[in-house]
């Protein structure tokens, strides 16, 4: 064999490994599997691309017949009402990985957030949701800090611009005298995403 021939071959090779490095979101976005989102078609993905492209709303009906509208669409970000109660983000990493944040709204927002790698199989998060003790400031109330830890919801954003996530512990669950016992003891975390 040439050592040309040997050269093509392994640059072939390289070329057709997955990656999301060279690739926008909108193309990862459009090829995601259905199991990714199970309440939108391929079609009303492309659609949402389309109408947000052209400056139009881009909303249409998942599979409940609910409205989901995409909200942001960058080369490496992306935002998703994929319906009233859930919302999307994802985000491509510099290492070719896609990190997605789906916060569900019930009694308050709680997030669940995964790691892929181009071929679209989940990887083991090294992005963890932060403990409630890492959300205090100073001394707290036992009984607060115990109805804290009972049921910690915790809502994770991804930066827009940067490679970051944010996390927000809700209170929501709280009784109106134990949210005014945390007032100013609670403060949000951001981190590099990993």
């Amino acid at each position: 064999m040439s050592a040309r021939f040997i050269i093509f071959l392994g640059l072939s090779f390289f070329c057709l490994q997955p990656s999301f490095s060279q690739t926008r979101i909108r193309d990862v976005y459009a090829a995601a599997p259905d199991s990714i989102f199970p309440l939108l078609t391929r079609n009303n993905r492309l659609d949402q691309i389309d109408f947000f492209e052209n400056k139009m709303p881009a909303v249409v009906k998942n599979r409940f017949e609910e409205r989901a509208e995409l909200l942001a669409l960058t080369d490496r970000y992306l935002q998703l009402r994929l319906s009233q109660r859930c919302t999307v983000e994802m985000r491509l990493l510099p290492d070719s990985t896609l990190c997605m944040v789906e916060t569900f709204a019930g009694p308050a927002p709680d997030s669940r957030i995964r790691l892929f790698d181009a071929e679209w199989h989940e990887l083991t998060s090294t992005t963890r949701k932060p403990a409630v003790h890492e959300f205090l400031e100073g001394d707290i109330d036992e009984d607060v800090r115990l109805a804290l830890e009972a049921l910690p919801l915790i809502k994770a954003s991804l930066s827009e611009e940067g490679d970051s996530i944010s996390f927000e512990l809700q209170t929501s669950e709280l009784t109106r005298e134990q949210q005014k016992k945390a007032e100013g003891k609670l403060h949000s975390l951001k981190f590099s995403i990993k």
